[in-house]
């Protein structure tokens, strides 16, 4: 079996055609409802935007081989980021199928939640709105140590005008910073 270390960093422009590419396979991405873009010119719209919102900060995983090939994987980060409350919305996407079901998204969750978010950046909370059938989802944030703290009806409109229920998750920072970070 392989061996990967894996790294977070900033999006960039290059990232651009992962995203596209991940949005084509709508199988495992089906709870996620941020934006991605799905075309090489929306995905440049996007980026351009995203420099200037300071109201989302997202990231790009990646694994390296021990021989130094790189994989992207997937997408974190927060939105609808509040300054003035500490805190905001996160998310995550695993759309490399290949790396799936790893304990991924674990593991860059909680390093990023932890160290960039509550003890970099000094957020209060944290918060994850999760659909109410996205099981996966929701057992992800509870082993993050996230708390449901209520549901939203009708919350979101799929694009064929169905109503999503979703679950809002909160994490504090005082619940988390006596914990051990892992990666």
């Amino acid at each position: 079996m392989v061996s990967y270390r894996l790294s977070i960093r900033k999006i960039e422009r290059s990232d651009i055609p992962f995203l596209v590419d991940w949005t084509s396979n709508h199988s495992h991405i089906k709870g996620f409802h941020g934006y991605l873009p799905k075309t090489i010119s929306e995905g440049n719209q996007w980026f351009q935007r995203s420099l200037l919102d300071k109201t989302r900060d997202d990231y790009l995983i990646y694994a390296t081989e021990e021989g130094g090939k790189k994989y992207p994987i997937g997408m974190l980060g927060l939105v609808n980021i509040d300054d003035i409350n500490r805190k905001g919305e996160y998310y995550i996407l695993i759309g490399n199928e290949e790396f799936l079901h790893r304990g991924i998204a674990y593991r860059t969750s909680n390093e990023m939640i932890v160290n960039t978010y509550f003890k970099n950046f000094e957020f209060s909370k944290v918060y994850a709105c999760i659909d109410k059938d996205n099981y996966p989802a929701q057992k992800l944030a509870e082993k993050l140590g996230f708390r449901k703290e209520g549901v939203m009806l009708s919350d979101i409109l799929l694009p064929d005008g169905t109503p999503v229920d979703r679950i809002y998750y909160g994490l504090l920072a005082s619940d988390r910073l006596d914990r051990k970070s892992v990666v």
